[in-house]
């Protein structure tokens, strides 16, 4: 589903994906270093490209890519499987810093509150993603459970959304250091 607008954070801007981004997000999932934490990765780009026209059209799914300041193309981010007041946030892949990554899931997080109405975020995390894993634990999160996806291990995380969260109180303490 195609949200008509740009979500402006302080260090990064969120926009709907559409079928130009398709060779950044192929190439970003792709990457050695991302595919084996993402899930289910595009065997082609025509492949990558078949499954943004489907999330395009699907109802109550939105896919975003994430710009930094300069206007460069650093990551994607989705809010899909929206059931009553909740949501999963998810198809996480960046190669921004911490302050980035952490805002592009504050503005998700605003944007299903705000816009949404949602009150519940989940999102599931692989176990070999030890880097998100330990930002959850930093964030103040941690796992309701084990789980599996996709033939791997992974934990589940339930975040009741607030505008006072230890993500934001850190996100507060060390964004102005990157301006």
């Amino acid at each position: 589903m195609i949200y008509d607008g740009t979500i402006k954070g302080r260090f990064v801007e969120l926009k709907s994906i559409t079928l130009d981004d398709a060779q950044f997000s192929f190439d970003i999932r792709s990457d050695e270093k991302n595919r084996e934490t993402v899930g289910v990765v595009a065997k082609t780009l025509k492949d990558q490209i078949n499954y943004i026209k489907w999330q395009i059209n699907e109802p109550d799914d939105y896919y975003f890519v994430v710009y930094n300041r300069k206007g460069e193309k650093i990551g994607l981010i989705g809010l899909y499987d929206i059931q009553g007041d909740t949501a999963e946030m998810g198809r996480e892949v960046s190669y921004g810093n911490c302050v980035e990554v952490i805002e592009s899931e504050i503005l998700v997080e605003d944007f299903a509150m705000d816009i949404l109405g949602l009150k519940t975020l989940h999102s599931v995390i692989y176990a070999n993603n030890l880097k998100h894993l330990n930002n959850q634990k930093h964030n103040g999160q941690k796992p309701v459970r084990k789980d599996i996806r996709s033939g791997n291990e992974c934990y589940y995380f339930v975040t009741e959304l607030s505008k006072d969260s230890p993500k934001r109180r850190k996100l507060a303490k060390i964004g102005d250091d990157f301006i």
